[in-house]
């Protein structure tokens, strides 16, 4: 569907959606793993501070990825919303298109 000089085409919109779904998911691979890693050094610092630092790192670490993560599923459904948005008004352009009649053939239109 044109509009304003582009072209908005659904299925790169759903493409693009699961493209976030799977960063969305990979970011949460990575937060699991960089916040046990943070974790269990803390756990095995041997220093109170040190661990203190770590156990922080981690808590900092598990809100910015927890936030990174909301984002891309957020970005995920946006994009396959929009999407199946611009199908069914193409679809609802495309039923009325059918039911238009043609004022240039008057005898398809009964009229003749």
């Amino acid at each position: 569907m044109a509009q304003g000089g582009f072209t908005v085409k659904p299925s790169a919109l759903q493409t693009q959606s699961e493209g976030a779904s799977n960063l969305q998911v990979y970011s949460e691979a990575v937060a699991v793993d960089a916040v046990q890693a943070l974790a269990s050094m803390a756990a095995s610092a041997g220093h109170p501070g040190l661990a203190s630092a770590l156990k922080d790192a981690a808590g900092r670490g598990d809100k910015v990825f927890s936030g990174m993560v909301a984002a891309y599923g957020h970005t995920s459904q946006s994009l396959a919303a929009a999407g199946q948005t611009y199908t069914n008004a193409d679809q609802a352009n495309a039923a009325r298109a059918k039911g238009v009649p043609d004022q240039g053939i008057p005898f398809l239109n009964g009229i003749g």
